[in-house]
């Protein structure tokens, strides 16, 4: 059987989760610093009110909230969603890695590469046909690829065993002909 995940994946996505992190928390610190001079600018300027003393005052707030919005967008976009996008991934590896696993013998179908996201993962689908007991039929299955994996390369028609958490796809292979005759 192929495994799709190995211990340096957790380890990898571990990494990153952390690196933009630190990444995020740098970038912030980089953005208060000029927000704090600014604000500090314009607390230090004298009561007395004169029209040099407002311009001066409402060009600081401008910069001030200027610089903020700039922050804010750029942390949202650059920083934030591919922080949101690691943390789920790495939260999926570690499922994975203490939740149950269920192994199945399927009829495989077809690969659809087109993008699904789940949970902020973006997955490939894998179709097979499964026996239902409950209905008395066959259903299409749709398992979730990991998009960065390889995609499994069977025909239609192959007889497949699997193995999914959460319906996505942990290892795969050909069903052996020994299986055939223990069931």
């Amino acid at each position: 059987m192929v495994n799709l995940y190995k211990q340096s994946d957790y380890d990898d996505a571990l990494k990153l989760k952390k690196k933009l992190l630190k990444i995020y928390f740098v970038c912030l610190g980089v953005l208060a610093i000029p927000i704090g001079i600014l604000f500090g600018l314009y607390l230090s300027q004298p009561f007395a009110s004169t029209t040099e003393i407002k311009n001066t005052n409402n060009l600081y707030l401008v910069l001030n909230c200027f610089i903020t919005a700039i922050g804010i967008i750029f942390s949202f976009i650059y920083l934030g969603i591919p922080y949101k996008r690691a943390k789920a991934y790495f939260r999926m590896l570690d499922d994975i890695k203490v939740g149950q696993k269920v192994k199945n013998v399927s009829t495989f179908v077809q690969n659809d590469l087109s993008v699904t996201e789940v949970g902020n993962v973006d997955f490939h689908v894998m179709v097979v046909l499964e026996w239902s007991e409950k209905t008395q039929e066959f259903m299409r299955r749709h398992v979730l690829v990991d998009k960065e994996k390889r995609m499994p390369n069977f025909k239609n028609g192959d007889i497949i065993t699997y193995v999914t958490h959460a319906n996505v796809l942990l290892s795969y292979g050909y069903k052996d002909e020994e299986d055939v005759f223990g069931e």
